[in-house]
């Protein structure tokens, strides 16, 4: 039996949503949380395949993800990361995989941030802060050993950040809190030394969202510089933001002041000696203008003995319009800059501007309505060249800075939320996913891998399953009691053929829509075609004034149709693919009383079976449609008459259908499986305009009452429909062959077994090498197997079933809700190659409640 290669080519998901979820490190790498996972992902590939790998580990959400950083601020090998699950880890870099080397546990509530910094002897200190009240400190050596715990109380600190004072070597915590203050701790470096309370900083009128660190080491850079010029090296400025909509910076500067712990000194007067000492430095005579704003003398424990500092409010950031969910530094031309990211949708790339004497906007990047209730979290490339964002629905927002601009870049995609089903097009083209997002996405093989190209379906409902009727047509079921057919557009076309540099028949183009649109309030997506274009073209102002609906869809279409010409092998950005790439609604299928579950559709493109929840036997039935008439197949009136009914639904289950199937590859069985933990299968019967047969095309022939113990939740023929396979939550794939016309139904399944219970499984749509059946499968706790088989003369289904996993780092984390195998090989890669001259490379795609859509690669 031939070896099984397993290579993942696709992992597409989006950002958790909490605003410390994502941080850059090189500047190829990027890291973020999505799900329970932290993806690894590299943004100076345009053309590559996203995210290339995940650490897998967390049970629960990952809030914050951190790179430790070393004292100078350059990211290192090591990622630190906190989740709902209470626990923070710490992932290590080994050549080209990443390894948890610690588990930094003791909350009892989720950790909602992280700070950490490596020192000179090589400790890593991490902090993490928990909604449980509490921070805890860690000193990493080898073994991670908790040194503090920190009680917060009731005003959970939102976000850390860790640095060193250059003078002294203390280290220096900062802490933004729900009680609208910044709070400061410090500590001498040495091992087990404790972090005490320093300072609480006042301003801010709302909760502190973010809070980062700047040693500022170069004066010659801002000398020339008004509004840092008072800035001296060894100085730490402070950024902090809030839900105030303000950015607030705090400088940091070593008082000169002998005897600041002298008894019977008022403290104002001490302070404002402080700053004048701290400002007497920079020898310029306008100084003391600049101390209209208190300072605060802070206390710090060293190994050289105890030092004071000055802590006084520098500026104030004015720009952002809503909350500000993070603020982060980066250089711009040699100057100290701000990169801040708020909810009303914008990006604020901050300045000091030498003329103004004043902080200032340089660049504002997004555009109103492109990240839908706004951006949570921004990280800058080192370079500083280029900046990625992430919204409130997960979605990747990267600009790249080039000859003064910032322009537009795309980026990798996925869904938010569970992903319920894939399909691929008949032709194997593209891949379909659907999501309780709401939304269903399109991936297509681009120059090095797999990206998302369109969103032909933004939905107000979640999305249950989907199913291809032809490559250009897909339908799609939801939690509502209606199916809805979409298919492409030109546009869509034009830019997929771009992208692939594939080839489409003039004559299936030709009858494609233009493209799509979305009325204001509207659930169903508009075709718009050619002739409605020419009549924009064709119309007057005052024509176009008083059609306020034309102006605002097809006029939209219209300047859209330009750009994807202009922008033809470029890979579309999240805006666009949130407004340009729908597909236009063509039709609707009525019928079931509740919400939909499940749709399949017939090898043949003739025929569409659905099914909804039910509790009631009346209730789970399966109702057939033409797929060309988008009807129920016409049968005889069994009253007589001349006129053809309605066929009546597929009776056979009682509780919900989960899965249907049509026989390849003539469609001549449909297989349902169903909650009631039975199986049914369906014949066709002969082909008429007018069925004689009251449910039309199809009647029952067999169904197996209890063939699991447990819920059946899929089910797949085999190539050559000689025999089918049934998943259940009772941990067992069973192979039942097809039954037979006119013979009693008496045969025993070949049974494999599996850890978990069965999720998902599905057949190569073709025998390897014309004699190896293969199976995929995939489990409720997120592994995926391939099973291979060969023949065996004489009998129906192989007994003897070789199986591979999956490695855990490359498989999913949750249960898997579908398999689909594409229906075209490919050329295996010359990394392959040692399978064999004769080894076959299929792909199969897998859809998760982990929130990821992901394609595996599998030589035989």
């Amino acid at each position: 039996m031939s070896s099984v290669s397993v290579k993942p080519e696709l992992i597409a998901s989006a950002c958790s949503r909490t605003a410390h979820a994502l941080d850059w490190g090189t500047e190829s790498l990027v890291a973020f949380g999505t799900g329970s996972a932290v993806a690894l992902y590299d943004p100076t590939d345009a053309q590559g395949p996203g995210i290339h790998a995940t650490l897998q580990g967390h049970t629960k959400r990952v809030n914050s993800v951190r790179f430790v950083r070393t004292i100078s601020g350059a990211p290192t090998d090591t990622i630190v990361s906190a989740s709902a699950d209470c626990t923070a880890r710490v992932w290590q870099r080994a050549l080209d995989s990443w390894e948890c080397k610690s588990v930094l546990s003791g909350h009892q509530n989720p950790v909602i941030s992280t700070a950490s910094i490596e020192l000179e002897d090589g400790r890593i200190i991490v902090v993490t802060a928990s909604t449980d009240g509490t921070m805890r400190v860690f000193e990493i050596n080898g073994d991670s050993v908790c040194v503090q715990t920190v009680d917060v109380g009731s005003r959970n600190a939102i976000d850390v950040a860790i640095t060193v004072l250059p003078d002294c070597g203390a280290l220096v915590l900062a802490t933004g809190n729900t009680d609208n203050c910044v709070h400061l701790y410090t500590r001498a470096q040495a091992a087990g030394e404790k972090f005490a309370k320093a300072l609480k900083l006042t301003g801010h009128d709302d909760w502190v969202t973010a809070v980062t660190f700047l040693r500022y080491t170069d004066m010659d850079t801002g000398r020339g510089n008004s509004t840092i010029a008072h800035w001296q090296a060894g100085d730490v400025v402070l950024a902090s933001a809030s839900e105030d909509k303000y950015v607030r910076l705090w400088r940091i500067s070593q008082a000169a002041v002998s005897q600041v712990a002298g008894a019977g000194q008022d403290s104002d007067k001490l302070a404002a000696q402080a700053m004048l000492d701290a400002f007497a430095k920079t020898g310029d005579a306008s100084a003391a203008a600049q101390l209209s704003t208190r300072a605060h003398i802070m206390a710090v424990a060293s190994h050289s003995g105890e030092r004071s500092y000055a802590v006084s409010l520098d500026s104030v950031l004015i720009g952002h319009d809503n909350w500000v969910h993070s603020v982060t530094w980066t250089q711009l031309e040699g100057l100290p800059s701000l990169i801040s990211a708020s909810a009303d949708s914008s990006v604020i790339v901050w300045a000091p501007d030498a003329d103004a004497g004043v902080w200032s906007s340089v660049a504002r990047l997004g555009e109103a309505g492109g990240a839908v209730q706004g951006f949570l979290g921004a990280a800058v490339s080192p370079s500083g060249t280029r900046v990625l964002a992430h919204g409130y629905q997960g979605s990747l927002h990267m600009w790249r800075a080039a000859d003064g601009l910032w322009l537009p870049q795309a980026s990798a995609s996925g869904h938010y939320a569970s992903v319920q089903d894939v399909c691929w097009d008949p032709r194997g083209n593209y891949l379909l996913s659907v999501s309780t997002d709401q939304t269903a996405r399109l991936y297509a093989p681009v120059a090095r891998g797999w990206r998302e190209i369109a969103r032909p379906q933004i939905h107000g409902y979640d999305m249950r399953c989907a199913a291809f009727v032809s490559p250009f047509i897909y339908v799609s079921g939801s939690d509502e009691m209606v199916l809805r057919v979409f298919t492409a557009t030109q546009q869509f076309v034009a830019s997929w053929q771009a992208l692939t540099h594939s080839d489409v028949p003039v004559s299936e183009l030709s009858r494609l829509a233009v493209g799509a649109s979305l009325p204001v309030l509207g659930l169903s997506n508009k075709a718009v075609d050619e002739e409605q274009i020419r009549a924009l073209q064709e119309a007057d102002t005052n024509e176009l004034n008083d059609n306020y609906q034309m102006r605002q869809t097809h006029t939209d279409v219209l300047a859209n149709a330009a750009m994807s010409a202009a922008n033809s092998g470029e890979l579309p950005l999240e805006e666009h693919l949130l407004r340009h790439t729908l597909w236009p609604e063509v039709d609707k299928l009525y019928g079931h009383p509740y919400e939909i579950f499940a749709v399949a559709a017939a090898h043949s493109g003739d025929w569409i079976a659905t099914a909804c929840k039910a509790s009631l036997d009346k209730h789970a039935a399966i109702r057939v449609y033409s797929a060309h008439t988008w009807q129920p197949p016409s049968v005889r009136d069994p009253n007589g008459g001349e006129q053809g009914v309605a066929a009546v639904p597929l009776m056979a289950h009682s509780l919900t259908i989960t899965r249907m199937r049509f026989s390849p590859p003539d469609d001549k069985y449909l297989l349902s499986v169903s909650r009631d933990r039975s199986w049914a299968i369906f014949e066709k019967t002969a082909h008429a305009d007018v069925f004689d047969e009251p449910t039309g095309p199809y009647r029952l022939a067999h169904h197996q009452m209890k063939a699991h113990t447990r819920i059946i939740w899929d089910a797949a023929w085999a190539p050559d429909a000689r025999f089918f396979a049934t998943a259940s939550r009772d941990k067992a794939i069973k192979l039942w062959p097809t039954p037979q016309a006119g013979s009693p139904y008496t045969a025993k399944p070949v049974v494999l077994t599996f850890p978990e219970a069965v999720t998902a499984v599905d057949f190569l749509p073709a025998l390897v090498r014309g004699h190896q059946y293969v199976l995929a499968a995939a489990l409720e706790n997120g592994q995926v197997f391939v099973l291979t088989a060969e023949m065996e003369e004489g009998k129906a289904i192989p007994s003897a079933w070789n199986t591979v996993e999956v490695s855990r780092k490359d498989a999913h984390v949750a249960m898997v809700h579908r398999l689909a195998w594409r229906p075209q090989s490919q050329q295996p890669r010359k990394s392959q190659s040692g399978l064999g001259d004769d080894s076959e490379v299929w792909m199969v795609a897998s859809a998760s409640d982990d929130q990821s859509v992901r394609i595996f690669s599998i030589a035989l």
